[in-house]
């Protein structure tokens, strides 16, 4: 197990070793760092973490976020690297700027303003739009990026990262059975405890007739699910998508706009965020596949909802 996970890690320091450039990371590191010290210290900054802006468009809003956070990395650490050659490619530009506004699209889009729920008591439609939640990234961005691998990355293999590739799988499961215990003393934090579960079974009795196991079953199943997209868009969209483009640094500007799609959720999760986005960045690059970050994604979160049921039903916590 640990010569899987040896190997694996050997991969990554090798990224870093050929990518590494101490001005670019640490600028990056600062704009990430005062981007989550605005979004949890200052007023208006815990409205844009919650998507609760009093404006009249909180999904413009949420879209320029991403688009901000993602250009004000890749434009100054392109110059810092010198590949001013890049800057000026308007495919590029464009693709970088509709995946960022996609996702701030998709983040922020609210099912509850188009559809007519007044035939659903208040649990069903609570329920309704729980499960749809978890569907936004299928419903905007997956077609999306199926017409641009047909259309534009006609010499990409698979769908961004979803392919026949299995380099460093066995080490991903590995390494996440060794984080395992991490997890599980995680889940007893207060920030996790009031946040997690992602869906409680006990509060949605009897919806729709149905038993608990089965709209639980839905329920995870869809919010599984949309772990696999989040993998296509960041680790796959955004850099196996990007390399022609951009090389080794289409991997910074992902992990910002990674980090900001974390806005809102437990601060010490979206700090961990930069470390883990930047991991499975880097080796999504090295391997061009997204599979080791649906192992440890899907995994993490599966483990903390069955260990949030666990300490809900039978430790009587939460």
């Amino acid at each position: 197990m640990l010569k899987n996970i040896k190997f694996l890690f050997l991969d990554f320091i090798d990224f870093v070793r050929k990518d590494f450039h101490l001005a670019a990371y640490v600028y990056t590191l600062l704009i990430v760092a005062a981007s989550v010290l605005f979004i949890y210290t200052t007023d208006i900054g815990i409205n844009i973490g919650h998507n609760r802006l009093p404006t009249s468009s909180t999904i413009i809003n949420n879209m320029m976020m991403f688009v901000i956070l993602y250009f004000l990395v890749a434009i100054p650490t392109l110059i810092i690297r010198k590949e001013f050659h890049t800057i000026s490619k308007p495919a590029f530009l464009l693709k970088a700027l509709l995946l960022t506004l996609l996702i701030g699209f998709a983040d922020a889009f609210n099912w509850r303003n188009v559809l007519d729920m007044q035939s659903f008591s208040a649990p069903e439609q609570s329920y309704i739009l729980k499960v749809l939640w978890r569907t936004r990234n299928a419903t905007f961005v997956l077609p999306v990026l199926i017409l641009l691998r047909i259309f534009m990355d006609k010499q990409t293999k698979g769908l961004y990262g979803l392919c026949s590739g299995n380099h460093h799988v066995r080490a991903y499961l590995c390494l996440y059975i060794v984080i395992l215990p991490l997890l599980i003393g995680v889940s007893f934090t207060n920030d996790f405890l009031s946040y997690y579960p992602y869906y409680k079974p006990w509060i949605f009795q009897n919806v729709f007739d149905n038993p608990v196991w089965l709209n639980t079953l839905i329920a995870e199943t869809v919010y599984m699910s949309d772990f696999l997209m989040v993998e296509l868009i960041f680790r796959g969209a955004l850099v196996i998508g990007m390399v022609k483009l951009l090389g080794r640094s289409a991997v910074l500007p992902m992990v910002a706009v990674y980090v900001g799609l974390h806005f809102g959720k437990p601060v010490m999760e979206t700090i961990s965020a930069l470390f883990g986005g930047f991991f499975l960045g880097a080796l999504a690059f090295q391997t061009r596949h997204i599979w080791g970050g649906v192992i440890i994604h899907m995994g993490i979160a599966l483990v903390i909802e069955l260990l949030r049921f666990f300490q809900h039903y039978v430790l009587g916590i939460g």
